[in-house]
């Protein structure tokens, strides 16, 4: 039995359809349960990429992951947005405001924005530092 040769060509366009729809994998590795020697986790999300700041929504981030980190009383929140590309990420660094405490860098098509509302600027840029080496050493 022959098949018709638009058969087949449809039958592989539903398989290309069915392919992009596969699970793919996350540009943000999961947030260490701990980080240094004293900064524990204190929770993650992965909020719509629909909300993320009026200054990143030009750029169109893929993912995005909010995690808290705590030692003793002192609290960091850090919000990691998997960019499109590594230009991307760049140029959110560029544009984004800091408001009150908050150290930002990019790393790969990650951008990063590290921010307490306690903490001292440099208390910040050493945890940024472990945020940097710890979580996200592998790179992009």
């Amino acid at each position: 039995m022959r098949v018709p040769a638009g058969l087949w060509l449809c039958a592989a366009a539903l398989l290309l359809g069915a392919c992009a729809s596969l699970p793919h994998k996350p540009l943000i590795p999961v947030p260490p349960l701990a980080l240094g020697a004293d900064w524990k986790r204190t929770g993650v999300e992965t909020p719509a990429v629909a909300g993320v700041p009026a200054s990143l929504q030009a750029l169109k981030p893929v993912q995005w992951v909010r995690t808290s980190y705590r030692q003793l009383d002192r609290m960091v929140l850090v919000q990691v947005f998997g960019m499109s590309t590594e230009a991307s990420a760049f140029e959110a660094r560029q544009k984004w405001r800091n408001e009150g405490n908050s150290t930002v860098f990019h790393k790969g098509n990650l951008f990063v924005v590290c921010s307490s509302e306690t903490e001292s600027m440099s208390i910040l840029l050493e945890f940024t530092k472990l945020v940097e080496n710890e979580w996200l050493r592998g790179g992009r």
